[in-house]
C-alpha cells in the first residue's frame, strides 16, 4: 500500500508539471487504475489550485500585473519628497504603497532599504513588477527606486519630472542603474 501512495504522489507530481489536461485527478485515477488494475482502489486528489484554476505561476502573473495596473493609475500624480501617497508621492513612496495596496505587501519606506531587502538580481532577469534601483546623486548609494514594467521601461515618482511617470532604460537612467530585486 505505501508503494500505491508514493506512486501516486509521483504519478500527481508529474501530471501537474508536465501535463495539462481538463481534469488531473481524471486523468492520474486512469494511469494508476491502467498500471495497478485494481478496481476497489480509489483516488482523490485535492485541488490547491485557486478557485480560478490558476497555477502558482500564473497567479504571480497577474500579481505583477495588478501591481503595474495599479501604478499606471497614478501616473501625473505630483512628486513631494518624503510623500507616501496617496496622492502625492517621492520615488519609495510611490512604490511601496502600490506594493501595498495592489499585492498586500509592506515594503521598507526609503530606496536604500528597498535595495537590500531581498536577493539582487540582474537587469537580464527583470520581469514585470521587479523594483529598479539607481545611484542619481553621485554618493555611491542607491538613491531612486522604480518598477519596472516590461519592455525596458519603469514607472516612477520623478523628481525631475515632478510627478509620476514612466521612463526609459537609456540614457540617464541607464547610466545609473544599479540592480533590480524580485519582491514577488
Amino acid at each position: 500500500m505505501k508503494r500505491i501512495v508514493i506512486l501516486a504522489g509521483a504519478l500527481l507530481l508529474s501530471a501537474s508539471v508536465f501535463a495539462s489536461p481538463k481534469n488531473p485527478s481524471d486523468e492520474l485515477t486512469k494511469i494508476i487504475g491502467n498500471y495497478y488494475k485494481n478496481d476497489s482502489m480509489s483516488l482523490n486528489v485535492k485541488d490547491n489550485s485557486s478557485k480560478s484554476g490558476r497555477s502558482s505561476h500564473s497567479v504571480k502573473s497577474g500579481v505583477r500585473d495588478q501591481i503595474i495596473e495599479f501604478a499606471s493609475n497614478k501616473l501625473g500624480s505630483p512628486y513631494v519628497w518624503g510623500a507616501t501617497g496617496p496622492n502625492s508621492f517621492d520615488c519609495s513612496g510611490f512604490v511601496g504603497y502600490v506594493f501595498r495596496k495592489a499585492a498586500d505587501l509592506n515594503l521598507p519606506r526609503v530606496s536604500s532599504e528597498q535595495a537590500t531587502f531581498r536577493p539582487k538580481i540582474s537587469s537580464m532577469n527583470m520581469k514585470k513588477g521587479d523594483l529598479v534601483f539607481f545611484e542619481t546623486t553621485g554618493k555611491g548609494r542607491i538613491s531612486h527606486v522604480g518598477i519596472y514594467i516590461g519592455g525596458r521601461q519603469f514607472i516612477h515618482a520623478s523628481s525631475a519630472y515632478k510627478q509620476v511617470t514612466v521612463s526609459e532604460f537609456s540614457g540617464f537612467y541607464k547610466e545609473h542603474f544599479r540592480w533590480a530585486v524580485s519582491v514577488l
